[in-house]
């Protein structure tokens, strides 16, 4: 080989070193050459962007704008697609469709912005799992209602208590009357037990203590205080108690037009109709005036709903509206949430709930309504995941989520009908009365 063919080698590799150690250079430090056509010379060299995304459950594949989004290496028929959770460098600046997809799962997809020289996060992704919805009971219509343990399930239209670990039932007497409507019951707090019309039903092997053959058969509207261990009930137009430790019935007002009430420990939260107004009172001691009293609008169909970080929730079913009353405040007034549905607690200070086309936001401190989402059906119940942070909404004839977290909404099944959807107790089943194809009754479905 001749000294100028050698000279010549000699200056290509160097020429070869330097190109190549500069674009090594500047990949390392972000940069990255932009070579779509047309070319534009101002942009031929540009400052890229970063992208950390991950997904609970990880693993999920990711694609940016439909490109599987890949490891480098030194032989181009190596391939390793990158999953989440994943730190993707030296992305060009721009709008990307950002899609997730893991087997057995909903693909998940968002729009994205990736900026020069910045980080763009996605993170906390819930994947959902594409499941089939498991019928594990037949039953009839009717509101379901899960244990303090969540342990055990009462399906009302199927007048059943459901062991949710082997989904055995046990058989329940509901003694309302056929016109009375169908009864949730109520779970006691300190024990896997249902209070349902008078009778305390054990949940684990069925045994009831009828407490109507002791205060009476012709008895009604029951509640059992665990605070102050007291059963409640109304016979005709007086309201009573039993004291479970005394043995001991006592009558605590007459009342011509109740409409509803609450007991709370020591207190009694009566709704009442008096010359044509609707009243809220707090009755401190049986038989005593009222404490506390504050004026509802005079047309509307109230009733308690439960009590939550200390405020008394009533429901007009009429007008649609929510009022929170501080029990301890009771008679400086209530706050008031207007056309509600459904509503659930975030935290003390902040509540979601829906119209029939939107989910909002209502913070108690500063009483402002943000819009969190809005659908083209109309939603009939909103419930929260707070481990996961999700939102689970019901339309007539659809299950969805939404996370909170990224604004995504899933779909996750469609049927003829759907309504009471609870979680199970580790948030990753949902629980729900159906009606799919010829088959309704209770069923669960896997979302994570």
């Amino acid at each position: 080989m001749s000294k100028k063919i050698r000279d010549y080698m000699f200056y290509v590799f160097v020429a070869v070193f330097i190109v190549a150690t500069t674009v090594i250079s500047l990949y390392a430090a972000g940069y990255k050459f932009n070579l779509s056509w047309p070319l534009k010379f101002n942009r031929l060299l540009i400052k890229t962007g970063m992208l950390i995304v991950d997904s609970n459950p990880s693993g999920a594949d990711i694609n940016l704008n439909g490109r599987q989004e890949t490891n480098h290496s030194i032989l181009p028929w190596q391939k390793e697609n990158i999953i989440t959770a994943a730190k993707i460098k030296n992305i060009l600046p721009g709008e990307y469709d950002l899609r997730l997809e893991l087997d057995g799962y909903w693909p998940f997809e968002k729009k994205i912005d990736i900026y020069s020289n910045q980080t763009t996060f996605a993170e906390d992704i819930n994947l959902f799992r594409s499941d089939l919805p498991i019928l594990i009971s037949s039953a009839g219509n009717g509101p379901l209602s899960l244990s303090a343990s969540k342990k055990y399930l009462y399906a009302s239209g199927g007048q059943k208590i459901i062991f949710l670990k082997n989904e055995t039932e046990t058989p329940v007497e509901n003694s309302a009357s056929s016109s009375a409507p169908i009864d949730r019951g109520q779970w006691l707090t300190g024990a896997d037990s249902l209070f349902l019309n008078g009778q305390l039903i054990a949940a684990e092997n069925g045994k009831i203590t009828d407490y109507r053959q002791v205060i009476g058969t012709d008895t009604d509207n029951w509640h059992y205080d665990e605070e102050s261990s007291r059963i409640y009930y109304q016979n005709k137009n007086s309201l009573g108690f039993f004291d479970i430790n005394s043995r001991a019935s006592q009558n605590i007002l007459n009342v011509n037009q109740l409409i509803d009430y609450y007991p709370a420990g020591n207190s009694i939260f009566l709704i009442t109709k008096q010359d044509k107004q609707i009243l809220l009172n707090q009755y401190k001691s049986a038989g005593g005036t009222a404490e506390q009293t504050i004026i509802l609008p005079a047309v509307g169909n109230y009733s308690f709903a439960e009590k939550k970080y200390n405020y008394l929730e009533i429901y007009d079913k009429e007008s649609r509206t929510l009022y929170l009353a501080n029990p301890d405040k009771l008679s400086s007034g209530s706050k008031k949430i207007s056309d509600v549905i459904s509503w659930q607690w975030l935290d003390e200070n902040t509540i979601v709930y829906n119209n029939a086309w939107e989910i909002r936001s209502f913070d108690l401190k500063t009483g402002n309504i943000s819009l969190i989402t809005r659908v083209s059906e109309e939603i009939k119940q909103v419930i929260w995941n707070k481990s996961k942070n999700y939102l689970i909404f019901t339309t007539d004839k659809a299950l969805n989520t939404l996370d909170l977290g990224n604004g995504t909404i899933t779909a996750i099944f469609k049927m003829e009908k759907i309504l009471s959807p609870i979680l199970d107790e580790k948030g990753d089943s949902l629980y729900f009365w159906a009606k799919i194809g010829q088959q309704e009754g209770v069923y669960q479905i896997m979302l994570q």
